[in-house]
């Protein structure tokens, strides 16, 4: 049976909170592992709102250093040192990361009593993010936007199999055979070294989720995102506003369609909106033009990945 892997999304919003949207954040969760991803002003709010641990989030991944993705990091970090955090905090992120956390904390006389690292990748690179949970995969990929952006991609680790039930009569199988099978291991038999995978089946569809920050639409990202079943993509603007979208960097409803059928994707979320539309449900419109796929972004849905 599939873990749960889901992603509840905080903030939805581009720079400016209005219309009772937030700027960005998302929580994904696999089984009992909490990632945060970015962290706009309001988001410890959202947190509360939707009855989020904060101290069960082990892992922060910032895209970038704009203001409505990662506001909220200073509060976030203090409150959880008012709560009696236990628990190492870790927080990813491009370079300049470091001194912004550093600098804030240390100008308003802060305290962090637990263990805070504050890890930076070069954002022109494919980095692979190291954590606890050994089932999932963390890496991150490079988008164009006006300052150093990263997106993420959070994999499922192939760790649950099936019997092939055909192996089973092919070649005898006893039921300790069938157990180390399950467990990994290639089958000797009758000095023949069946490899496991050929015994084997996936118990469930393999999962990803990709997370599209800010970026211009950039079809060279498709490899880097291939193989999720989900993707978030910004969506700051329909798709009458691609001159605009292109001055500044971001990507239209049609753009984040098309890269998320040629990844071969399930569904894209959609997000990011700009504050100019009051109403939302035009990007749903809009992109279920273009593909049943397309998932309306909203705050305090949760989406199976």
């Amino acid at each position: 049976m599939a873990l749960p892997f889901e992603v509840t999304i905080l903030g939805v919003n581009s720079a400016v909170p209005v219309f009772g949207r937030h700027p960005s954040s998302q929580i994904v969760r696999y089984d009992d592992t909490l990632l945060m991803i970015d962290c706009g002003e309001g988001t410890q709010a959202q947190l509360s709102r939707y009855k989020i641990k904060r101290s069960k989030i082990g892992h922060v991944l910032i895209s970038h250093l704009h203001g409505d993705h990662c506001f909220g990091l200073p509060g976030l970090i203090t409150t959880s040192s008012l709560n009696r955090r236990k628990a190492p905090l870790t927080i990813h992120g491009p370079v300049g990361l470091k001194k912004y956390i550093d600098t804030v904390l240390e100008i308003s006389g802060s305290n962090v009593t637990y263990e805070l690292h504050i890890l930076e990748y070069d954002t022109n690179l494919i980095n692979k993010i190291d954590i606890e949970d050994k089932r999932l995969t963390i890496s991150t990929f490079p988008l164009q936007h006006r300052i150093p952006t990263m997106g993420y991609k959070i994999k499922e680790e192939e760790l649950s199999f099936n019997i092939n039930t055909a192996k089973i009569a092919e070649y005898s199988l006893s039921i300790e055979e069938i157990k180390l099978i399950k467990a990994g291991s290639d089958l000797v038999k009758n000095e023949k070294v069946v490899p496991n995978k050929e015994l084997v089946i996936s118990s469930h569809k393999h999962r990803a989720y990709a997370y599209v920050s800010d970026t211009l639409y950039d079809p060279t990202i498709v490899p880097n995102i291939t193989g999720a079943t989900t993707v978030y993509h910004e969506t700051t603007y329909l798709d009458d506003m691609k001159e605009l979208a292109k001055d500044r960097m971001h990507t239209t409803i049609g753009g984040a369609v098309e890269i998320a059928q040629k990844a071969g994707a399930d569904q894209v979320i959609t997000g990011h909106y700009s504050s100019r539309y009051k109403d939302i449900t035009v990007f749903l419109d809009a992109g279920r033009q273009l593909w049943e796929g397309v998932q309306l972004g909203e705050e305090g849905k949760v989406y199976s990945i």
